[in-house]
């Protein structure tokens, strides 16, 4: 199996990370003398949120030679992923609550020193409105979150209403149509839970 052809690996065996990290970390300015291998450097370090507990770990490693290089992330995420030729590594990890990462570089000979950065989660927000055609309510709003793409969004307020749900879109929109009485009317609650469990909710008049 190639390098490049790698995904994130949890668990590796501590025989297969020893050879990513090698020796102990040798000076980040380290550049080598005479030809000698220098310790590997994380530049960047980044992250962003996707759908299911999930965030995607990405950045750059300098070294002489960074298609060798693996990076171990340990902390509220956890696996190795390999650098492609450039040095750019990226993998998407699970990550079951929001917290710090340390990310180190290793060429099989010498580490990096240690990178962090801190994995986020905000709650979400949405807003709700109402459009009526005879007995047929839509409800639509859109959701703001870091990871929109399939949160659900659950109405209430009017008998006919409680526990409707929509799921919202890639671009965190959402919309559902409900028939109800013709004399329907109150107030409409929509609710969105995150992949984290932070709710956010938004209120509308309908009917009347």
């Amino acid at each position: 199996m190639s390098l490049s052809s790698w995904k994130v690996r949890a668990g590796l065996p501590a025989g297969l990370l020893i050879v990513l990290l090698g020796a102990p970390v040798a000076p980040a300015d380290d550049v080598g003398v005479g030809g000698a291998n220098a310790a590997p450097v994380i530049l960047t370090l980044n992250a962003v949120q996707i759908p299911g507990k999930k965030f995607r770990i990405y950045g750059t490693v300098r070294d002489e030679t960074p298609g060798s290089c693996g990076v171990v992330v340990t902390g509220a995420a956890s696996g190795t992923v390999l650098c492609d030729s450039t040095g750019a590594f990226t993998g998407d990890f699970d990550v079951a609550a929001p917290g710090q990462i340390t990310a180190v570089a290793g060429d099989g000979q010498l580490s990096s020193a240690p990178a962090t950065l801190t994995l986020a989660n905000n709650a979400p927000t949405t807003t709700v409105r109402c459009r009526r055609l005879g007995n047929n309510f839509t409800f639509s709003g859109t959701v703001t979150d870091e990871a929109p793409a399939g949160l659900t969004v659950t109405l209430s307020g009017f008998t006919g209403l409680n526990g409707t749900t929509a799921t919202v879109t890639a671009n965190g929109t959402w919309s559902v149509t409900v028939t109800l009485s013709q004399f329907a009317s109150g107030t409409a609650t929509a609710k969105v839970t995150d992949w984290y469990g932070l709710t956010g909710q938004a209120s509308t008049p309908f009917g009347g």
